[in-house]
């Protein structure tokens, strides 16, 4: 069926024969045989132009940044068809240091803090005799009595936060910065400190390796991520890594080996091709316990031909009564907590999500089971699909049994992804299991791998595996999740803060903690971050680092405006780079947040994302990504780089309010563990009113758009631009995309996605899209497409004629390997044409990759090649 969606088949059937056939990583192949390759000349002209466009658009970053950038390049995988046979991208140019610098303040009170030299007691906070602490010049800015704001200028040196620092709108005004270029830190760790005793005795494998610390007297009261001389440790786990290259069930591979003996560090992946079977969860009805909907007949959206109505479930399986299922969500509701789901989702009540309840288990699964204390277990699960990673808390009991020595029950978690276990046939997809891989973690019988420990919190014993001797250097527990939190109402809102030059590492785990089902899209979301920012106006971070977070890095919730994030690096985050989270009204109290009333504005509104150098998101919980917002609008995305992420690269949850602008931004490497999506992935299935321009309500959002990027699909890609169930108003133009599955996807009834002016380099299909309602089509036209096949370029609903609702395609140029291409609704392109269709398109051979490359240049605005 390649080339045509055949009337009346499920559109999600019709496309997946595509993708599966087209988008292809590794020597794995994703559900059939590999594509003709691409040239390899071609894949390596395209890295080479990946890194020339990243020094043009970020000319100020440092070398070091781009050398980083220059090794994932050079990366094996990606390249259709087979391995990369580029590993030659270099950095050219000088030698660049970037060091972020600001101007001292001149018309604000300014104290000092030197976390090396100052002091809280004797310290007035001048540049002579600074303070030490960061919350001690806080305290002497709000004595100061002054209502411009102060300026906190903080000297070289790391600076342990043991509680959040807390701003609120009395502090407006307020600077937080490093002082001229100098390196400060932001630590959410707790030096430990005493001696390293062998301590193998205390285990069963008696191990030679192990060794232990008494932290007795130093406050630890858990640890949930360790740094010996800043580098990330891991929680004792099974397995310590994959064990095969051999797909799993859901056709992926295991990403993450062991090196060395060291346990799989998180950077690599996953590291788990570990299966078994699962403990399913009760089907759930309409009289499911605590469970309640809301499906208001308006607001009513017209303009496609589902997704119409608000829908929301309360409670349920999305409750917080583990004996009744409940995983945990806050608030305790959500879209998929709903009976109403429509479009890619069963037929009600199949479209409620759950989750598996355990997982059975014998001594071939877990050798080192059962386990005297389970209950400090965490099991980690890829969704059946690769859609996201969940994890769970393992409880003594919950409503489908006991934990023993053949099972492991699950208490809350599993809220890391909105959907579930189960897809769009009512059953788990692709293999009609509950869940693919899986690791254990935290399990002291586990401990066995160099640079794994476990904190036994009963006896406040810190183990810790290392085959060379006792560690040696600095030894630090993370310990707290959120460093400065910005926080007022809409009513009385924080104005002016600057966190200017600092950086912030070592943060707590958070993906047991506060998650919510923020929309319609299919992520589940932490509301924990490193800096937190709610009710603000005129927020800046500019230049700031955030490196080994262990959760979010940037969090944007309910009102806010005029939030700018630029020039900042991330990298080895433990979920999200950058969020963003709306609320909504009229869903009473214990939802609050998530009701169909966006008239308020109680949301994010006007951030601009720019210049930002951003890799490795998404460590821990795989349904992350480097940008991600749901219920905000009016964004921009400029000229930032990200890559070696396990998800897209950018996930727009939703469709609300509409009128962001991406652009000239660069990604590769995403989706590298994940499936489904593209570096750019988006819903729209859930409806709301907001107020336009004019005051009015509407539930029509404006236009997105998504211009001049260069985004590589390599690795899972499957779409250029993912505009999933619903997905509409969407102007995609004057972007280079390389592979894909396809360069345009739309599917599920959305509507008025535009592609124009495009280069799509080596991917399937130009465009595969739904059917629509009259005024409502997509269009798809003046692109150059080079595809991997002669097949058809296009796919759509073959009944649009007698309704009027055919995509408006022309102008294109179609490049296949004969000059030649397949039919598509049974019609050749000359056989369209002479019907009054596709006008102006033509088909031709492959063009030379320095052809290519070569648009790729003028649509980047790079000089053309010498």
């Amino acid at each position: 069926f390649v080339g045509e969606l055949v009337p009346g088949m499920p559109f999600s059937v019709a496309f997946v024969g595509v993708w599966m056939v087209a988008a292809v990583t590794h020597a794995s192949i994703i559900g059939g045989p590999p594509p003709p390759p691409a040239p390899a000349g071609f894949d390596c002209k395209t890295r080479h132009l990946a890194m020339e466009f990243a020094q043009k658009i970020q000319p100020f970053r440092s070398t070091s940044d781009f050398q980083v950038m220059a090794d994932v390049l050079n990366m094996p995988g990606g390249l259709p068809g087979g391995e990369t046979q580029c590993f030659n991208v270099t950095v050219n140019g000088p030698t660049k240091t970037f060091t972020p610098t600001f101007p001292m303040p001149s018309n604000q009170p300014t104290f000092f803090s030197d976390a090396s030299k100052g002091s809280d007691s004797s310290g007035t906070g001048t540049m002579s005799a600074p303070f030490a602490t960061i919350e001690k010049a806080l305290a002497a800015c709000r004595k100061s009595g002054t209502t411009t704001g102060c300026a906190i200028v903080l000297r070289t040196g790391v600076y342990y936060a043991s509680d959040t620092l807390a701003i609120t709108p009395k502090d407006s005004g307020l600077t937080v910065m490093n002082y001229n270029g100098e390196e400060v830190w932001l630590s959410g760790a707790k030096v430990i400190t005493g001696s390293w005793v062998p301590g193998g005795m205390d285990h069963p494998s008696r191990s030679k390796n192990i060794w232990k610390m008494d932290l007795k007297g130093q406050g630890v009261s858990q640890i949930t991520g360790l740094r010996i001389n800043q580098a990330r440790a891991v929680r004792a786990r099974y397995p310590n890594g994959c064990t095969t290259d051999k797909p799993l069930p859901s056709s992926y591979v295991c990403q993450g080996n062991m090196t060395d003996g060291r346990v799989v560090d998180p950077n690599d992946g996953f590291g788990s091709d570990l299966l078994t079977d699962w403990i399913a969860p009760t089907s759930p009805g309409m009289n499911q316990s605590g469970w309640t909907e809301l499906n208001p007949d308006l607001p009513f959206r017209d303009t496609g031909l589902s997704f119409q109505k608000f829908q929301l479930g309360i409670g349920g399986t999305c409750g917080n009564n583990t004996m009744a299922g409940g995983v945990g969500f806050d608030p305790p509701a959500g879209y998929w907590c709903g009976n109403g789901c429509d479009g890619g989702a069963p037929r009600p009540p199949g479209c409620i999500a759950r989750w598996p309840r355990g997982l059975l288990f014998n001594q071939s699964i877990l050798p080192n089971g059962p386990y005297k204390n389970p209950t400090t277990g965490v099991v980690q699960v890829w969704h059946p699909g690769h859609w996201a990673s969940w994890m769970f808390e393992i409880v003594a009991k919950n409503d489908k049994g006991s934990t023993s020595s053949t099972q492991l029950m699950f208490g809350k978690g599993g809220f890391q992804g909105a959907r579930g276990a189960y897809g769009n046939s009512g059953v788990p997809p692709s293999t009609g299991r509950e869940a693919d891989s899986f690791f254990v973690e935290n399990l002291f019988e586990e401990l066995d791998a160099d640079n794994e420990f476990f904190y036994d919190e009963t006896t406040q014993t810190l183990y810790y595996v290392s085959s060379t001797g006792a560690p040696t250097g600095v030894v630090e527990a993370t310990a707290l999740q959120t460093f400065i939190s910005i926080e007022g109402t809409q009513a009385n809102p924080v104005r002016r803060v600057s966190l200017l030059g600092v950086g912030f590492r070592d943060t707590a785990l958070s993906y047991l903690d506060a998650h919510s089902m923020p929309s319609g899209g299919d992520w589940g979301l932490g509301r924990i971050a490193a800096v937190f920012i709610k009710g603000a106006v005129d927020t800046t971070l500019d230049s700031c680092t955030m490196e080994r977070l262990d959760g979010n890095a940037i969090m944007v919730n309910g009102f806010a405006r005029g939030t700018v994030i630029q020039n900042c690096n991330f990298h080895e985050i433990g979920d999200n780079m950058i969020a963003q989270l709306g609320e909504t009204e009229g869903a009473g109290d214990i939802a609050w947040g998530m009701g169909p009333d966006g008239t308020a504005g109680n949301q994010p509104v006007g951030t601009i994302v720019k210049n930002n150098f951003a890799y490795r998101a998404g460590l821990f919980e795989k349904q992350s990504s480097f940008y991600f917002q749901a219920k905000s609008h009016g964004n921009i995305l400029d000229s930032n780089i990200f890559f070696h992420g396990p998800r897209a690269g950018i996930n727009f949850n939703d469709g609300f309010g509409g009128g962001s602008r991406l652009s000239s931004n660069l990604m590769f490497s995403t989706v590298m563990e994940s499936g489904d999506h593209g570096p750019f992935n988006s819903w729209d299935r859930q409806v709301w009113e907001w107020l336009d321009d004019t005051g009015n309500r509407t539930v029509i959002k404006k236009y997105d758009e998504i211009v001049g990027n260069f985004f590589i699909g390599n690795y899972y890609g499957q779409e250029a631009i993912d505009n999933d169930d619903g997905s509409a108003y969407y102007e995609t133009h004057h972007n280079f995309f390389a592979y894909a599955g396809t360069g345009m996807k739309n599917d599920f009834n959305g509507h008025d996605n535009h592609h124009h002016h495009n280069l799509y380099g080596f991917i399937g299909t130009g465009m595969r899209v739904c059917g629509a309602l009259p005024g409502h089509a997509d269009k798809f036209y003046s692109n150059r497409v080079v595809q991997l096949e002669s097949n058809g370029y296009a796919g759509f609903d073959c009944g649009c004629n007698a309704t009027k609702t055919c995509p408006e395609m022309h102008d294109n140029e179609v490049f296949t390997p004969d000059g030649t291409m397949g039919a598509m609704c049974g019609q050749t392109l000359e056989q369209r044409q002479a019907n009054g269709y596709d006008a102006g398109t033509q088909v031709l051979k492959t063009p030379s990759d320095e052809q290519i490359i070569a648009w790729a240049r003028e649509l980047l605005d790079l000089p053309a090649s010498q």
